[in-house]
């Protein structure tokens, strides 16, 4: 974790509640808000991530306690909900002039900051994978894949690792993340010589025979959501491969599940055992998918605020779109549609184990 940069600018941290707390905030010269729900039903969901971003900002000051503090995050509550979220935003926009926001928990939170920093020309670093209508702003600078990335890497593991030749897809209706994973692992899918066979729903009834007839080898499934997805319960207990993502909510009895996570502890690669390491030394209990975002998208922040100084007037966001910057993975860099792209697991389930199968590099 040391090595990733010779110096780094030190960050304090701060919670803006009812009322600031005091410090050294008025001697920062970069600011970063941290929007997340610490309270509200989405509370228990999202506690890693203010965790992760806190231990990152210990971490940094910890390993350089020579260098003077000129980075401050000030840290708003969302309660939840998109309208206290937009209120956070526009407060610390105002009173604190922030320069860069690490996006919710809540993705709806986030669609609600987006006009507002669209306007102010402020960017948001996501930690949840989105849509398009939220990913395609200018503003948005995502930690983790989209929903038709994730689809997109599943086609290409399909196809190319698995050697799979004829998928038959499975989607949730009028889901849109279903959607887009489906559009993007088509795309992938075919474009490396595979054959999508048919696309069914999950609540069908009465054509399974029709699909075997089909004879896939494989099935893609971007999502299990209800409690009587019939069609869905028939390939899960045959002994099928089936490609997913995290948001797959059942437990397969029978056939195998391939999933696509932008994090998992099951990975042994050295930068996810230090960051797997550090956080359950500090919290008591292992880093999730939201953590790792959380604490990724800090280090690339400081970084790039740092290279900006190092190049007289270089702004800050050409240091970001131009350079590879140092994540838990390693190297990684932002591409053109502004997604920080690096080695994402995947990780395969038999009978409830699961087991870490490999990376797949998006370019």
């Amino acid at each position: 974790m040391k090595d990733y940069l010779t110096k780094i600018i030190l960050a304090s941290w701060y919670f803006c509640g009812a009322a600031l707390a005091q410090g050294n905030l008025q001697d920062a010269n970069f600011k970063v808000g941290l929007i997340y729900p610490k309270s509200g039903p989405l509370a228990p969901y999202a506690e890693s991530q203010a965790k992760a971003v806190k231990l990152g900002l210990e971490e940094f000051r910890a390993d350089h306690p020579e260098l003077a503090i000129h980075i401050a995050v000030v840290v708003a509550d969302d309660k939840s909900l998109a309208s206290e979220g937009l209120k956070a935003a526009e407060r610390l926009i105002a009173a604190q002039k922030v320069n860069l926001f690490i996006g919710s928990y809540s993705n709806i939170v986030n669609e609600a900051l987006a006009p507002l920093l669209d306007s102010n020309k402020i960017p948001l670093f996501l930690v949840r994978s989105s849509g398009s209508e939220l990913i395609e702003r200018r503003q948005i600078y995502a930690m983790v894949p989209s929903h038709r990335w994730y689809g997109r890497m599943l086609g290409f593991y399909a196809a190319q690792n698995l050697k799979k030749k004829r998928a038959a897809i499975i989607v949730h209706p009028d889901d849109e993340i279903s959607t887009e994973m489906t559009e993007g692992f088509k795309e992938a899918f075919q474009k490396a010589g595979g054959f999508v066979v048919g696309t069914w729903n999950t609540d069908q009834r009465n054509v399974w025979n029709d699909i075997k007839m089909t004879e896939p080898d494989t099935y893609f499934v971007p999502a299990a959501l209800g409690s009587k997805e019939s069609l869905l319960e028939a390939i899960l207990n045959t002994k099928a491969d089936i490609l997913t993502g995290k948001r797959f909510l059942r437990k397969s009895p029978v056939a195998t599940l391939y999933q696509v996570q932008s994090y998992t502890n099951l990975d042994p690669h050295q930068g996810v055992k230090d960051f797997a390491a550090l956080y359950e030394k500090r919290y008591g209990q292992k880093p999730d998918e939201l953590a790792a975002a959380a604490y990724e998208s800090i280090r690339i922040i400081l970084q790039a605020y740092f290279l900006s100084l190092s190049v007289k007037n270089k702004p800050m966001l050409e240091s970001m779109q131009t350079k590879d910057l140092g994540g838990i993975y390693g190297i990684g860099h932002f591409t053109k549609d502004r997604i920080f792209m690096r080695p994402i697991p995947i990780t395969r389930s038999i009978q409830g184990a699961e087991e870490f199968k490999g990376r797949i590099q998006p370019e």
